[in-house]
């Protein structure tokens, strides 16, 4: 009776288990998703940002012109708020840049939205890069 009793503690446990599993493979995923993005506006390499983007938000194209004649400086989140079922991120970044053609470096903050897509089992920032003027 002990063992049954065991037993079914364990398999009423077992679906928690996996939904915290599933969680923490979200967030974990969102972290490499995050470092990679970062990287990639620290070097300026538009074309890895832009993968990073919702298409239905943006088109790969329209994104990439938003980077015509820009070197991004510095990248830094100041703030990052999650949503209890962890499938948005929001965040206040600040990005330092400057124009190819007039090397004032210049800073724009914006409200960046991560969302997880299910279906595609991966992070796609919403609404795209700043608009750089």
């Amino acid at each position: 009776m002990k063992k049954l009793m065991l037993l079914i503690g364990v398999l009423g446990c077992l679906p928690l288990g996996c939904a915290f599993y599933s969680e923490k493979n979200k967030m974990e995923q969102y972290g490499r998703t995050l470092d990679t993005y970062e990287t990639a506006m620290r070097v300026s390499d538009f074309n890895s940002i832009c993968q990073f983007v919702d298409p239905a938000a943006m088109t790969r194209q329209d994104c990439l012109k938003r980077f015509g004649g820009i070197r991004i400086v510095d990248y830094k989140i100041l703030q990052v708020h999650v949503a209890k079922d962890r499938s948005t991120v929001d965040q206040e970044v600040e990005v330092s840049y400057f124009f190819l053609n007039n090397v004032i470096l210049k800073k724009t903050g914006y409200q960046q939205t991560w969302t997880y897509q299910e279906k595609l089992n991966k992070w796609l920032l919403k609404g795209g890069p700043p608009a750089f003027k």
